[in-house]
């Protein structure tokens, strides 16, 4: 472009006044329009004239315009995803194990394995964890997912028809300890389901104990576990140990079909319904024959085997549970005969199965151990002797008149 007055060119087509002698420069002729191939519509600058930022960004978009327009993006170039794309993406920055799962929680995981156990409980080749075992597990896991999935903040509709009382952190951990328990009844025999039912009670009581029971206001604070060493209370530790184990001992003998075998079973060489007259001389039976080796075998039967035997478990652990309890944590009055229930409950279920075998005997043994410890909780007698208040001094009269006598009319004397 050259000055009008001198006809010096300037180099800067964006002045408006020459350099040289100061008058107005013309005016830039405006731009030709864009078209799609703007490249080669745009008028070609020589090599002597400078370039412009403003052209060089023109033709950056014209070059990425046209790679949208379906030009193959370079070999190796990663293609990269428009600003809004990642706007209605969770930021989550846990486990990536965790990052599908709902809430975001391993409690859900480890849910989803103890249902799993629960189906494959059904089986008859699978060991079931009882009707009330299961029952209870069902409500628990329903009551731990709400938690969990109202605790990330994206619960779901079905969520909120859940009671509030099943949303209290108490539930979580007692439901965690009903998993441990269970887990103990199925130590009668070890297969697929015991791995899949430890796996996810493992799961569940490892955050759980950190959410709910080991934080500064959970509920562990309320419960004191070190109580149960102390006399007496250890004697109730000592008998609900007892009747556990009695559970895996023999609780009397059953029939290889599964029947019970009755008190007055005929002995080998008789036949049952005919007289006593009438007997079978003795003979050796292959062990090979399945007519003999099947239906006609004697086997013995633990107390796991007995119908309801979860529900001295869970009762008896209840005792223990009411036990650690804090003294200075509110209850209601009736709550200090549960134990004796309890203990009722256990006695009852045990007489129903009892049986000439060893298991019954130390059921009931170790059930009178927790029955002494139930009677002094119901009469108020069971703090243990290190934990129990300091009796107050007795008053005495004459004290108090020489703390009078030696004190100073003014005030206090130090």
């Amino acid at each position: 472009m050259q000055c009008p007055e001198c006809g010096e060119s300037a180099a800067d087509v964006r002045l408006m006044y020459c350099e040289n002698c100061g008058a107005k420069m013309p005016a830039r002729p405006a731009p030709p329009p864009r078209a799609s191939s703007a490249k080669s519509q745009r008028p070609s600058r020589p090599m002597s004239e400078p370039a412009y930022a403003a052209e060089i960004l023109d033709e950056e978009e014209d070059a990425r315009q046209q790679g949208r327009a379906g030009s193959a993006p370079p070999r190796g170039a990663r293609e990269q995803p428009p600003p809004d794309a990642y706007e209605d993406e969770d930021p989550y920055t846990g486990p990536r194990w965790l990052k599908d799962v709902p809430g975001h929680s391993q409690s859900v995981v480890g849910v989803g394995l103890v249902t799993f156990s629960l189906v494959l409980s059904i089986l008859p080749f699978f060991p079931s964890v009882g009707v009330l075992g299961t029952l209870l597990t069902l409500v628990g896991s329903v009551a731990l997912v709400a938690r969990e999935l109202r605790r990330d903040g994206n619960a779901p509709g079905w969520v909120d028809h859940v009671p509030l009382v099943l949303l209290r952190p108490e539930v979580p951990a007692g439901f965690t300890l009903l998993l441990l328990a269970l887990t103990v009844r199925l130590l009668s025999g070890f297969n697929l389901l015991l791995p899949l039912w430890a796996a996810g009670t493992l799961l569940i009581a490892v955050e759980q104990y950190r959410l709910v029971i080991a934080e500064p206001d959970g509920v562990g604070r309320d419960f004191d576990a070190r109580s149960l060493l102390g006399f007496p209370r250890v004697l109730a530790l000592a008998g609900v140990a007892v009747c556990v184990v009695a559970l895996f001992l023999p609780w009397g003998k059953v029939m290889a079909d599964g029947s019970s075998l009755p008190d007055n079973a005929p002995v080998p060489g008789s036949v049952r319904g005919a007289p006593p007259e009438l007997r079978v001389l003795p003979t050796t039976r292959p062990s090979d024959d399945s007519l003999y080796s099947q239906g006609g075998g004697v086997m013995s039967r633990s107390g796991w085997d007995l119908p309801l035997s979860e529900l001295p478990l869970l009762v008896l652990l209840s005792v223990l549970v009411l036990a650690a309890l804090r003294p200075d944590v509110e209850r209601p009055a009736w709550l200090r005969w549960v134990p004796v229930g309890a203990v009722s409950v256990s006695l009852l279920w045990a007489l129903a199965g009892v049986k000439l075998a060893v298991g019954p005997f130390a059921f009931l043994a170790g059930l009178g151990a927790v029955g002494f410890h139930a009677v002094r909780h119901a009469l108020g007698r069971d703090e243990p002797q290190g934990l129990l208040p300091p009796e107050d001094d007795p008053y005495d009269p004459e004290q108090d008149l020489e703390t009078e006598t030696e004190a100073e009319p003014g005030g206090y004397r130090g």
